[in-house]
């Protein structure tokens, strides 16, 4: 399976459930996750793998600094994982 294909069911999942999901691809910002998610005043950012794929040193950096700031933050290679992750932030 492949890292997109994830991303969409887990960003489909998660409009289903109300979430503003946005995609963050700026320039210059290497090592950011791949998506923002928003409900209710809660932030959580997924950096999305392909199966058995791990997040590089420098996209772990920036989850650490995420999460050190308040932000919820997880990484997944699987969909249900990453279903798993929303539905622990936005119950």
């Amino acid at each position: 399976m492949r890292e997109s294909t994830i991303e969409r069911a887990v960003c489909a999942y998660a409009k289903a459930k109300g979430c503003l999901v946005m995609k963050l691809a700026g320039p210059n910002q290497n090592g950011q996750p791949d998506r923002m998610f928003v409900r209710n005043g809660k932030v959580l950012f997924i950096e999305f793998k392909a199966p058995g794929k791990l997040p590089t040193a420098l996209q772990l950096r920036f989850m650490c600094d995420l999460y050190e700031h308040g932000a919820y933050v997880a990484w997944c290679d699987d969909i249900e994982e990453g279903k798993q992750a929303i539905d622990r932030i936005f119950p």
